[in-house]
């Protein structure tokens, strides 16, 4: 009886700690996912100078340089 008693807390141990190791892992990508959100948000912003109007596209451009 007691190898049977033996081998029935180790398979509770060994469930235990796999539902464990799961959660852990749902958690870690739960938090890469949000990091690298968070990095697409505070994503550096790019200067584009002056706009104008794109009539054709209805969209403002970067204002282009003309030779005068």
């Amino acid at each position: 009886m007691p190898p049977v008693m033996f081998l029935a807390v180790v398979g509770v141990a060994g469930l235990a700690g796999y539902r464990l190791l799961s959660a852990l892992a749902r958690m870690g990508q739960a938090a890469r996912r949000d990091e690298a959100r968070i990095k697409r948000a505070t994503a550096p912003v790019r200067d584009l100078g002056n706009l104008e109007w794109d009539e054709t596209n209805g969209v403002y451009r970067p204002r282009q340089k003309r030779d005068n």
